[in-house]
């Protein structure tokens, strides 16, 4: 198993996550080594990597540069220079528990029309989140579907710790073309991990969940604040259009219909949720959130419809 650590201006934490890795245990001979990708990082992260690299704790670890910005190219970078037969993409601020390696690396051999899986991911806020960040967790990669391993028919798959067949990233087409770039510097955008999951259910592969891969995603305070929450749910809305268009390959007709009908649904949710909140029942936050996933559907519907030729006919390429 390969597993690929992209990183962006994150050293400190990205050192922690590599220590955790030297600490794994595993019941067996596994082979498995880790490459963190650099995304022009301007930190210290060449120096961390350079002393985990020196401490010879952690098998085959090495650092590639990617110089095209965005989390999906840092992904791709990863995948065009390992060779596994699976891919555990980590990100840099993801703790594995000790076990995780052996427990992914089993749950891989154990499952052959698995495409992609993933596990338990438990918030590891750095200070007290409010309630309200507590409702949306899911927005921070919150993932637990019990103790229990069971075969997924939908594709919300957390992109942390998401462990991918490299068989089924090659059938999918996403080696040769992807359509959301992810996280891109500072910039929130989404859904790369949901393009991954589906283009791979797509491929005709099975998504899997396993309660035994645990591992804590370390939510920083920069992030733990309603303002951060409201934006990530304008990437989520600009994702949603291209993701229909994955999910849905029927037509391009169907598309612009069913891109318009969640827009519609989202913009009567929020109409919704004023009227609750100016009757003392709700709160302004939710409207804020709801109207900016919805100002994101917008945004993105419209982009693509006013593409260029070229960029169309790319687009169409999605739909039988």
């Amino acid at each position: 198993m390969d597993i690929i650590i992209c990183t962006y201006n994150n050293a400190k934490l990205l050192d922690r996550v590599l220590t955790k890795l030297s600490l794994q245990k595993l019941s067996s001979n596994y082979q498995w080594t880790v490459a963190v990708v650099d995304n022009n990082c301007t930190d210290d992260t060449t120096d961390i990597v350079e002393k985990h690299i020196n401490a010879q704790l952690i098998p085959s670890l090495r650092r590639i540069v990617e110089k095209k910005q965005g989390l999906t190219y840092a992904r791709l970078c990863g995948v065009n220079n390992t060779t596994s037969e699976w891919i555990a993409f980590v990100d840099d601020d993801c703790i594995l528990s000790e076990d995780w390696v052996d427990k992914a690396i089993k749950f891989a051999t154990s499952h052959s029309n698995c495409g992609v899986f993933g596990g338990k991911v438990i918030l590891d806020w750095e200070i007290p989140p409010s309630e309200t960040l507590v409702k949306y967790s899911s927005a921070y990669a919150a993932f637990d579907l019990g103790e229990s391993a069971k075969q997924l028919s939908y594709y919300h798959l957390p992109g942390a710790g998401l462990v991918v067949r490299r068989q089924a990233l090659e059938k999918s087409g996403w080696l040769d073309r992807q359509f959301l770039s992810g996280r891109n510097g500072t910039k929130l955008s989404a859904g790369d991990d949901s393009e991954i999951v589906l283009r791979c259910k797509n491929a005709g592969y099975e998504l899997w969940y396993t309660p035994d891969c645990v591992l804590y995603h370390y939510i920083p305070v920069k992030r733990i604040s309603e303002t951060y929450l409201i934006n990530m749910y304008y990437g989520f809305g600009m994702s949603l259009p291209y993701i229909i268009g994955i999910r849905w390959t029927i037509s391009y007709l169907l598309w612009i219909a069913l891109s318009i009908l969640y827009i519609v649904r989202s913009f009567l949710k929020t109409i919704a949720c004023s009227i609750t909140t100016a009757t003392g029942f709700g709160s302004k936050t939710d409207i804020f959130i709801i109207w900016n996933f919805t100002k994101g559907q917008i945004d993105s519907f419209l982009s693509i419809l006013t593409m260029n030729y070229k960029e169309r006919a790319v687009r169409l390429q999605l739909f039988k």
